[in-house]
């Protein structure tokens, strides 16, 4: 029977629905490098941050929640580590785009891009928390599979142990019963 490791579960339900939202992000913010400028023909330049948003909100705000959590927790016990930068680096992008999708006109003409709107970076922002999601899950398959590897050496363990008698002869006692 299987035993259930609840953290990895989550950990792979948030990479898997947080790949599949960032992938068309990164589509759209790199329409422009695809043959035959295929995504500029489906999205106007103007709605493309908006749909952006859309896609990538999911992925910052419920696939890297547990980051954030820890990232905060690092900077309350003044124990800076990598969910620090990882928070603080999408935090900031996921933000400034924001930012620059709901308030362009906060952004001076030197933002704007050919096409009149703001550089955005939710893509950059939703494939941070996708990747560190990926690394999280291969470090808690790997830690589940130690576990099970250890408990498996454990069950190698002898039950009894062979004791010498004072008349030379020798008899198996349960382990329990070894002082």
């Amino acid at each position: 029977l299987a035993e259930r490791h609840p953290e990895l579960e989550d950990m792979t339900r948030r990479f898997r629905v947080s790949t599949a939202l960032t992938v068309p992000a990164i589509l759209l913010a790199m329409g422009e490098l695809l043959p035959g400028h295929v995504i500029d023909t489906l999205v106007p330049a103007a709605a493309m941050p908006w749909v952006q948003l859309v896609l990538t909100t999911p992925v910052v705000v419920w696939g890297g929640w547990p980051f954030f959590a820890r990232g905060w927790q690092s900077i309350v016990n003044r124990s800076l580590n990598m969910f620090t930068l990882i928070a603080l680096g999408v935090g900031v992008a996921y933000l400034y785009s924001l930012i620059a999708t709901a308030f362009p006109s906060l952004f001076p003409d030197s933002f704007r891009m050919e096409n009149g709107t703001v550089g955005v970076y939710f893509e950059a922002a939703a494939v941070i928390v996708t990747l560190v999601l990926l690394g999280q899950v291969m470090e808690l398959r790997a830690r589940s599979q130690t576990g099970a590897a250890i408990r498996a050496l454990l069950g190698l363990a002898p039950k009894t142990a062979r004791r010498v008698r004072d008349d030379g002869n020798d008899e198996d006692v349960p382990l329990e019963n070894v002082v």
